[in-house]
């Protein structure tokens, strides 16, 4: 062994393929052995960079297989409406943010977080005239916390060219009692606007949302993110303008962590037209990897843009919105399909997952293939559903944080009897069906612990509901954290060279003050990363 490479002594070691050890070898960017302290300590020369873990826990890095990098890193830099009480309170903290940052006239106005929810007595959704107030000389976009719906001022609708008569499918612009819009755009209506802000953000930003999210997620153990990168904060590009920024990052050696690369490609023309050229998901390196073909199908429950099958049990009338027709999604599907492309479809309600399963029931019928399709949430079901999920080897990226997050909300939302089937990670653990874990950051928290809390307790931050919601569906310690390492892994086809700490493997860890096997599991999310490394090397140490 020579000075590139180390070891790593007097730690517990949880390889998360069987073992637990002492001690581990690293050399150069893979792991060479993991074992007792006698034997690693067999590997040393006066060469070798020593580590002492001073008792603490180590685990495989942490592997996010569900985020949007790009849109959380600028998310930092913009304005933060996460804990926003009010229409008032959006207003001012706008206004706060333009004076501060000595915003010019012109110049686009981006937010995200706020959620009527948390608005007290007035729980409607901010429009135009609620954001003029804010200022008629800046177009001004501010998301929802979930990112399907966005709220515009006048002159923003007035620079995309919204009018009265501008629709588009799988979505829309509400609008006043006058026949105008107000300012409120839904689901595929919003990613229109967006696109068309006649805005390209240049390769600067676009690599300073990437490295600053980098350095959040480092922080907490996150190694590897499936990210897709063209769908949040207001992005008026396209998935080549990202994919260029991240090929120079990569070549120039800057990835701070391994990206595996969602591609939105929200029509079947933009399918057929990504499909005109040679990149396939797998291609690239463990730095920047190609991988699925991204589509929506429909929205929140938190927004009531979900597809349920019957009506939001506190908005009769409405079932949400469904973005794709079934035979329009079926194509989509079999294009990316016959193509070898993996397939990530979000769904969050019963109809959008049932339309889903059909599709890829049919494409794995008429042409069988293991390209392990995805479903990203899959939050509203039922027992028959998943059965049939079983059957066509998808993998499901869950959001635990969200189970957290939502659960106060689900009874009004969809009543008790569908809130039964709702976000039941036991049962499709009990099938064989393999959960990956995820964030949907800039949506929720990238805190790996929180997430693995809430899959174990059923409970959000505060401890609540006291006995955790539908606690029969919990996760044990185990099973929560293989969704962000051996499970996360296998979605992305990278079982032989991440998820666990096994000899041969990249050296991707992670270094934590307390053992998550031992803690009280209402400890779980009180838990710290030390330490963050990406091919043995120290990207992040708290000291």
């Amino acid at each position: 062994m020579d000075s590139r490479n180390k070891v790593f002594m007097n730690g517990i070691i949880y390889t998360m393929d069987g073992r637990i050890c002492e001690a581990m070898a690293v050399e150069e960017d893979r792991i060479l052995q993991v074992g007792s302290q006698k034997e690693i300590m067999q590997l040393v020369n006066k060469s070798t960079q020593m580590i002492d873990m001073n008792g603490k826990t180590m685990l495989p890095g942490f592997i996010d297989t569900h985020t949007h990098l790009v849109g959380y890193g600028i998310s930092l830099m913009t304005v933060n409406l996460s804990d926003a009480d009010g229409i008032e309170d959006i207003i001012e903290r706008c206004r706060r943010y333009i004076e501060e940052h000595k915003v010019t006239d012109k110049q686009w106005i981006i937010g995200r977080g706020w959620n009527q929810n948390n608005f007290g007595e007035d729980p409607r959704f901010p429009n135009r005239h609620d954001l003029d107030k804010i200022s008629t000389k800046n177009p001004i976009l501010l998301l929802r916390t979930c990112g399907h719906i966005g709220s515009v001022n006048s002159l923003a609708l007035e620079e995309v060219g919204v009018d009265k008569h501008t629709h588009i499918a799988g979505g829309s612009f509400d609008c006043d009692n006058a026949g105008l819009p107000n300012g409120i755009i839904r689901e595929a209506s919003l990613e229109w606007f967006k696109k068309n802000r006649c805005v390209v953000d240049d390769h600067a930003y676009i690599r300073k949302g990437i490295l600053k999210g980098s350095a959040e997620l480092l922080k907490y153990g996150i190694t590897s993110v499936h990210t897709e990168d063209s769908y949040d904060l207001g992005y008026s590009g396209d998935f080549e303008h990202i994919a260029e920024t991240y090929g120079r990052m990569a070549k120039m050696k800057e990835l701070p962590i391994r990206i595996y690369q969602k591609i939105s490609l929200p029509k079947k023309e933009d399918i057929l037209r990504f499909l005109q050229g040679s990149n396939r998901t797998g291609q690239g390196d463990f730095y920047y990897k190609t991988g699925p073909i991204k589509q929506w199908c429909d929205g929140t429950i938190g927004a009531r843009t979900a597809a349920l099958r019957k009506d939001y049990s506190d908005d009769p009338g409405n079932k949400g919105i469904l973005v794709y027709e079934k035979q329009e999604l079926y194509e989509n599907v079999k294009l990316a399909h016959e193509e070898n492309m993996q397939v990530c479809l979000h769904s969050i309600g019963d109809a959008s997952l049932e339309m889903i399963i059909e599709a890829y029931e049919k494409v794995q019928k008429e042409n069988p293939k293991n390209l392990r399709h995805r479903i990203v949430h899959c939050q509203v079901g039922d027992r028959k559903l998943y059965e049939r999920l079983k059957k066509i080897n998808v993998c499901l990226n869950i959001q635990t944080a969200q189970t957290a997050t939502d659960w106060s909300m689900m009874s009004k939302r969809i009543g008790n009897d569908r809130e039964k089937d709702a976000h039941n990670w036991r049962i499709l653990t009990d099938m064989g069906i393999c959960l990956t874990g995820g964030s949907d950051i800039p949506v929720e928290t990238p805190d790996v612990f929180y997430g693995i809390y809430a899959a174990v307790n059923r409970k959000d931050r505060e401890g609540n509901p006291k006995n955790g919601w539908l606690p029969e569906q919990a996760l044990t310690v185990e099973e929560a954290i293989k969704t962000y390492t051996v499970n996360a892994a296998y979605a992305s086809y990278e079982e032989n060279d991440k998820g666990s700490l096994t000899e041969g493997k990249l050296a991707d860890m992670v270094l934590v003050d307390k053992d998550p096997f031992v803690v009280d599991p209402m400890e779980l999310k009180d838990i710290s990363v030390c330490m963050t490394m990406v091919g043995g090397e120290i990207k992040w140490s708290k000291e």
